[in-house]
Parts: structure tokens; sequence; C-alpha cells
């Protein structure tokens, strides 16, 4: 479990005030994908001195300090160790067993690609994983012959709050002709047909390298369209999922040193929506300030890390944050032993309001509608003990945190 500072009251103010900035916080679930580039290849594939590929990779993800890592193109698995052991023993890894040129074990399996999550030892707690649509052929043949989406299901535990989630890491069929078009696109089809049947309600996060842009495909010989449009069509309608990285490519960002478009992507499922802080999603083009010469000397990657993060308090939302008198609401008394009053000072109206304990957890929720000024309510909050809470009271304008003791 994260450690936790003294005053939630504290977290809460921090993470509002840095909220819209794509950096690691001791409150959310930090999340980033990375195409590592043939990293430690034994061949001339990808940056020529993969000792020095590894020393970048080690500083780039020590500066970040993210909770977890979707991996891709890992091919050797010692600098992979290596790796790991350079950020700390609070680190673990685990490499998919199968990739495109065998299961693992072979001399196939070694020198090929493959995907990986390395992870907080603290954070993550009963961990499953396992290939997605092993048994099926036509899966097999359209993830470029075998590199099927790694799924990695965990319970995640922040600030006291844990969530099961399920990390499912792609790396989808290169290229930019129609047959690797069609194959994209059947491929996400047939994850989007496995996800409906099996995963309707779970939290769902589809993370690393799509190869094919969002906003439009990078194919030719092929319509507008993504590949992807079996699970980006949701981010339209607002039903299944969420593109969060859509924004990112529709302003003319690029996820590759070298290429014109936001090929790697974050996906999430509407269970994962009230948990991801707006705006959050980012191609992480500062790693150049860790290793400068990042893009003119190729010795990392071709990819940039791509970033997002969670709060798995479902607490933090885009708006704005004003204090209480702004706001137009006063709470008394406060300390309270049994009962709180709230008094409008203007209009308030979409009003809802949430009880947060010291922890971080959500202990009652409220929708109170409109508020006239002058008016009162006495929200009700049964069986709390005695402590330190804050009032988070939100409208579709604003928000504020009010800090109250229970005596």
């Amino acid at each position: 479990m994260k450690k936790k500072l003294p005053l939630l009251f504290f977290v809460i103010f921090s993470v509002i005030v840095a909220e819209s900035k794509a950096q690691s916080s001791t409150s959310t679930l930090d999340v980033v994908s990375w195409n590592l580039e043939f990293f430690g290849a034994p061949f001339n594939s990808g940056p020529s001195d993969k000792d020095l590929q590894e020393a970048n990779a080690k500083k780039i993800m020590r500066y970040f300090d993210a909770d977890i890592y979707g991996l891709v193109e890992i091919v050797d698995t010692i600098h992979l160790r290596k790796l790991r052991d350079s950020l700390g023993t609070n680190f673990e890894y685990i490499i998919a067993p199968y990739s495109t040129d065998g299961p693992i074990g072979t001399n196939g399996w070694r020198q090929s690609q493959k995907l990986a999550f390395v992870y907080k030892k603290d954070i993550f707690s009963n961990i499953t994983t396992r290939g997605m649509m092993l048994n099926s052929s036509t899966a097999i043949f359209n993830w470029a012959n075998g590199r099927l989406p790694f799924l990695m299901r965990a319970d995640v535990t922040i600030n006291g709050i844990t969530k099961t989630v399920n990390f499912i890491l792609v790396h989808g069929k290169a290229g930019s002709t129609a047959s690797d078009y069609n194959r994209r696109l059947a491929g996400a089809q047939e994850l989007k047909d496995t996800l409906d049947a099996s995963f309707s309600t779970a939290n769902v996060l589809i993370i690393g390298d799509y190869n094919d842009a969002l906003v439009q495909t990078i194919s030719t010989g092929s319509g507008p369209q993504t590949s992807y449009q079996p699970i980006v069509a949701d981010s339209t309608d607002a039903d299944h999922y969420k593109s969060i990285t859509l924004p990112l490519g529709q302003a003319g960002q690029t996820s590759m040193i070298n290429f014109p478009n936001v090929i790697d992507n974050h996906a999430i499922s509407n269970e994962v929506t009230a948990y991801y802080v707006l705006n959050s999603a980012q191609i992480r083009t500062d790693v150049t300030t860790v290793v400068p010469d990042y893009v003119t000397a190729h010795n990392t990657s071709d990819h940039y890390p791509v970033f997002s993060k969670f709060s798995l308090a479902g607490i933090i939302t885009g708006l704005p944050v004003v204090n209480p008198t702004e706001f137009g609401i006063k709470v008394s008394p406060n300390p309270f032993s049994q009962t709180i009053t709230l008094t409008a000072t203007k209009a308030v109206t979409n009003l809802k309001l949430r009880l947060i304990n010291i922890q971080g957890q959500v202990i009652s929720s409220q929708s109170v509608g409109m508020m006239t000024a002058g008016s009162t309510i006495q929200p009700t909050f049964q069986n709390i003990s005695r402590g330190i809470y804050f009032l988070q009271l939100e409208t579709k304008q604003y928000r504020t945190v009010i800090k109250l003791s229970h005596l």
C-alpha cells in the first residue's frame, strides 16, 4: 500500500492543483505503456547499444515512478531482469509465455518480441496473468501470428482503497497495407467480442502499441476509420469503452520519434471512467529531460511512453476548485456530534456531496439537486465513528472540500 500523507485534506488539494499535469502521485494509480523497441535484442534491431538502452530505460522509469508499466518488444529477458533489479526491491515483472516465434523455453521465444508487465509489489496483489484468445487460430493469425493480448488481473490498493483491475497489454499487427489493416480490424473485433462476453462489468484498461492511430487509420488502400473501430466506436457513444488517448491524436501529437501519429494508446471500460483523472493521458515527450539525446541518438526506443492516471476513490474530476464561500455553502456546526446543517448563501444547482474518511474512502454519496439562497439541508451520515472527515461538494461548474470533525 502506498504511504499515506498525514492529512487527506492535503492530499485532496495537492491532487486538485496538479491533476491536469500527468505526473505520478502517491494518491493515484499511475499507468505507463511503452514500446521498448527490440529491448536487449542480441541482433541488429533497435538501438545498437543494448546496455545503454537498459540504462536509459532505468533512468526514465525512475523518473516516472509509475505503479505499473506495460512493455512491448521485450526480447532479452536478462536485460529485463536487470532493469527490474535496478528499480529496487519493490518491483516485480511478468513476461508473456508466448510470442510470434514460439512458446516459452524455445529459441524462438527467447529471440522474439514479448509483452511484459513491471509493477510495484506493495500496490498489486492476487495477481493472475494469461494470454487472451490463445485457442483461437484466427486471433493468433490476426495478432501478428501469435502476439496476442496479455492480461494481468490484480487487486490494486492505494490509500486503503482496493479495486480489481484487468490490464490488457496489446501489440497490434504492424504495417500499413490493406492486409495489415484487415488483420488488425479482425483482431480488435475478436478482442471486443471476448471483452463483451467475459468482462462486461469489469474494470478494464487496454494499453500498449496498437500499431494504428485512433483518429483514422495509418493504412493505405482502406477507408479512413481506424482498424480499432470496434473499440473506439464506444468512445463516441459512451457505451463501454473510452479511448482516453484519442484526443492526443486529434491534437496532432505523435507517440513515435519518427512517425506522425499516436499509435500507442490507452482505452478504458466505462467502469473505469469514474476513476480516470481527466486530461492525465499524455505522450511523455519529457523523456528528453532525462535522456537528452533520446530522439537524436535513437538510443532507447523509437516510441515515447504513454501515461495515464486514476483515482480509485473516484473523487477527482476536471471541475475548477473554489473555496466554500465562493461555492456558496456554509456548514455548521463544525465540529459536529450528530447532524450538520448546510446553508446555501446563493442559489446552487445540481448539488452532489460525498463524505470521505481520512483513508480516502467514500462513506456516503448523496444527490441534493437545487438549493435556493437561504435554504438549508441536513444530510444523513449513519454510523460514522469519531474522527476527521472531508465533505466534497460538487455542481456541474465547481467543487469544494470542507474539513469536518466528528465528536
